[in-house]
């Protein structure tokens, strides 16, 4: 067994090696990472932080920190995967740290080890700190936000508690309210449960939270200060209608998180279930939580509830809540057989992260298996080696897939629909936007020698294979040309 002194740096030597290992062996994932790569991209090269553009035409949907982040990665790196999921990485990093400090302050570094393994070890963490999503990032900043609080509330400085508003600022720039609802939910239930104690919480609430509010609305009232039809967008379309509607597609069940959990959280599922029934016989028994107990249940079952009723759900919105089930299993987990578990934690959870690592060495082997998650890399990277790549037009039909544009280092023509346009265009902008597929072919054959990216069923309802040839393919992706192109078929 590892001496108690050597424990947190073994733990973060582990950690980096788990989290930077393999990360730039696969392409960028569609639709999300694909995107969100394009997006720093193109602000790296253009130098304008303020405004996202995707495919040239400014973008929204998201604030800005996961494109800074990442475009900042890619001027120092080079655009590639690594300098794209360098961000994440780093930010699951951090997170592994902060739950690591959080457990320990809270019930010792026994539990805070084990968190951190339970936490790095866990399959959606684990999954979501190698993808290039704002989630990762997000929840490094909610992380931070709880921190800071329990620094303040063990005795820190005043200024702790002005970093826990800070934090949740930062949050709301790289994601949304989430970065809100998580800390203020454990901190306003850490604080009501150590009200009638010797030692109570206090929290400048209302300088406090103007200066959360100052900081996560900065990017959104500059912009719309700039363009006034953004206010309508930002607070109707990705406020409300994202939370209180299935405007977005992503409506599920209220029961939606209810497997996800569980699934997420594997090997350690049955742990958190047994967990769980323990916890609600000493209830019944007449057991009740202490007050840093109470901090973790209001980190869990507050924001659980919210996402529950929320309109859209994916499953990378439950990461925030990782690092406090960690922290709890760590604590709290049954006895028996999961104390054998718990003591060697440290062991099995490097097991099981070296076989979630050969999982990813191996993950462009079943590419094509992913359909429209697929990278579009290997044939974008065909269609590069062409003698006519330079001169031929590139249109993207029906596709969402963003890492089109970042491997060809171009932008290109997009139909409609696949564009996200909010404000009016500018005419270049314009020239390179298809009003609808049944208008490509025609489009696309008068801008001869053509290439293009199209799903399998696309391809059959736009295009005539009398003109058309199929290049390449990569998951559901077609890469075809126009007959005649320079490219010969893989």
């Amino acid at each position: 067994m590892i001496p108690p002194r050597w424990q947190p740096i073994a733990l973060a030597l582990f950690a980096s090696l788990a989290l930077f290992l393999f990360l730039g062996s696969r392409g960028l994932n569609e639709p999300d990472e694909g995107r969100y790569g394009e997006l720093g991209r193109e602000m790296a090269l253009s130098g304008d932080w303020l405004v996202p553009t995707l495919n040239g035409i400014p973008h929204f949907q998201k604030p800005p920190v996961i494109y800074w982040a990442t475009a900042a990665s890619m001027r120092l790196l080079g655009v590639n995967e690594w300098g794209a999921r360098l961000p994440s990485a780093l930010a699951a990093l951090g997170i592994v740290a902060l739950t690591y400090w959080i457990g320990a302050s809270l019930f010792g570094q026994k539990t805070g080890v084990a968190a951190g393994v339970i936490l790095l070890s866990s399959i959606g963490f684990f999954v979501g700190a190698h993808l290039l999503t704002p989630d990762m990032m997000m929840t490094f900043w909610i992380t931070a936000a709880i921190a800071c609080v329990v620094k303040y509330g063990r005795g820190g400085h005043r200024l702790w508690a002005w970093l826990f508003f800070l934090a949740m600022g930062i949050g709301f720039l790289t994601k949304g309210p989430m970065a809100f609802v998580v800390p203020i939910a454990a901190a306003i239930t850490w604080q009501r449960s150590r009200r009638r104690g010797d030692t109570p919480l206090r929290l400048p609430w209302a300088r406090g939270v103007l200066l959360m509010l100052a900081v996560g609305l900065s990017w959104f009232i500059v912009l719309s200060l700039h363009n006034h039809e953004l206010f309508s967008y930002f607070a109707g379309d990705e406020l409300v209608k994202r939370f209180g509607s299935k405007t977005h597609g992503r409506s599920k069940p209220f029961y939606f998180f209810a497997w996800v959990l569980p699934l997420a959280l594997f090997p350690w599922t049955f742990a958190f279930l047994g967990m769980v029934g323990v916890k609600l016989k000493h209830w019944r028994a007449g057991w009740r939580p202490q007050p840093d107990h109470w901090l973790l249940l209001g980190w869990i079952g507050i924001p659980l509830i919210i996402l529950s009723i929320s309109g859209s759900k994916l499953p990378t919105y439950i990461i925030p809540l990782f690092p406090a089930i960690a922290i709890a299993l760590g604590h709290w987990a049954p006895s028996g057989a999961w104390r054998l578990i718990r003591q060697g934690s440290f062991y099995a959870g490097i097991a099981l992260v070296l076989i979630m690592l050969l999982g990813a060495s191996q993950m462009d082997r079943f590419n094509d298996r992913l359909e429209q998650q697929a990278t579009v890399r290997p044939i974008a990277q065909h269609l590069r080696t062409a003698t006519d790549f330079s001169r031929a037009t590139l249109f993207a039909c029906e596709v969402r897939a963003h890492g089109w544009e970042f491997y060809l280092g171009r932008l290109t023509h997009l139909t409609r629909t696949d564009s996200d346009i909010v404000l009016k265009l500018t005419p270049e902008q314009a020239v390179r936007i298809i009003p609808s597929p049944k208008a490509c072919e025609a489009l696309m054959l008068a801008k001869a020698p053509a290439y293009g990216l199209v799903r399998e069923a696309g391809f059959g309802r736009y295009f005539s294979p009398e003109k058309w040839v199929v290049l390449d393919h990569a998951g559901d992706f077609l890469l075809i040309g126009t007959k005649g192109c320079a490219l010969q078929p893989r």
